[in-house]
């Protein structure tokens, strides 16, 4: 790993234009949007705790957005042309190369999130959170992102084609802002059949009940790293069983 091969993965990440601006722009533009458009009814001593918890919650649509789809996008497309393959002739290991790939896609991470503080924190009234709630916000948003990435890496491994590799991932990019409540739909309003799998996925665990903490109430920590633990397992198990069938393939 060098500066040059990050580099290089850095921009290559960057012209998916439509991830990136997903992850990045499209969460400012739509928070600004419900907030002035669907928060009339709300009574106003209400009014900055709901938006308090949009914010919170829209911040997951950045590592879905500029991680999970971006990634899962430029590396299947790169398993299509056979990159990684003649990467391999050249002395690169599949280790050198994942890793530059995670150190550019948490550089990408980084500057979505100042894009997002930048547009939001200035121009909406954003309740003050106590220090231990950003920092454990910030911080969720990177671990997430982090196993989205594993996940989207082991998906695109499986697939090994750019069309049914991104088929796949934006169904479960929509899945996971439904089951979250970021589509209309709020979490209670859910059918109690598919309800469970909401409480196991991190998006819905840091943009919800997150709120009690970031103002300094009694939160419960539990629902959080349970689900952390779900989606890293479920991330470990798909990159496995890709690496194990791709060298099958080999």
């Amino acid at each position: 790993m060098n500066r040059y091969t990050i580099r290089y993965e850095f921009q290559n990440t960057l012209h998916n234009v439509y991830a990136v601006f997903f992850g990045s722009i499209f969460p400012v533009l739509l928070l600004h949007m419900i907030v002035r458009g669907t928060l009339g009814d709300i009574p106003k001593n209400m009014k900055d705790e709901v938006v308090t918890t949009i914010f919170i919650g829209m911040a997951m649509l950045i590592p879905l957005a500029s991680i999970f789809l971006n990634h899962a996008a430029i590396y299947s497309n790169e398993l299509d042309k056979k990159i990684p393959e003649r990467l391999l002739l050249f002395g690169f290991s599949e280790k050198d190369i994942l890793l530059n790939k995670v150190v550019a896609n948490l550089i990408i991470l980084t500057l979505c999130i100042f894009i997002y503080l930048g547009g939001t924190v200035p121009f909406l009234k954003i309740l003050k959170p106590r220090f231990a709630a950003v920092v454990v916000w910030i911080l969720g948003i990177y671990i997430l992102a982090i196993i989205l990435m594993a996940l989207a890496h082991g998906i695109a491994t499986l697939i090994g084609k750019f069309g049914p590799t991104y088929g796949v991932v934006m169904a479960i990019y929509f899945a996971m802002m439904i089951l979250s409540g970021y589509m209309g739909v709020r979490i209670t309003d859910l059918p109690k059949s598919v309800r469970w799998i909401s409480e196991l996925l991190p998006t819905a665990q840091l943009g919800n009940d997150y709120i009690d903490f970031w103002l300094g109430r009694e939160y419960n920590f539990g629902p959080l790293i349970q689900s952390m633990i779900f989606m890293s397992a479920l991330s470990a198990v798909v990159v496995l069983v890709a690496f194990k069938v791709r060298g099958r393939k080999n």
